[in-house]
């Protein structure tokens, strides 16, 4: 899987972290869809799934790995969010 690290210079809250990562994913991938995140200021994450961890990976990494997830972005410290190419076409 390949990880993007990116550093904003401003404290943003999640739906903002959401919308960067969207952004910088598109670069990468032709319809990104986001198939799990984590947002550990609340710590939350979705999907809230407790099975399945496994290898020091939380349950909702396994979750977005095995349904192709091919892109993690991480947003400063605090978020993280699994993409991969939609299957939907339009």
């Amino acid at each position: 899987m390949e990880t993007v690290k990116l550093k904003p210079k401003i404290n943003l809250g999640f739906e903002e972290a959401q919308e960067l990562a969207t952004e910088e994913a598109r670069k990468h991938l032709k319809e990104p869809m986001t198939l799990s995140w984590l947002d550990r200021k609340v710590d939350r994450h979705f999907p809230n799934v407790d099975c399945c961890q496994e290898d020091g990976k939380d349950s909702w990494d396994i979750y977005a790995e095995s349904r192709g997830g091919n892109v993690r972005i991480e947003v400063g410290e605090w978020y993280v969010f699994i993409f991969r190419k939609s299957s939907i076409t339009q």
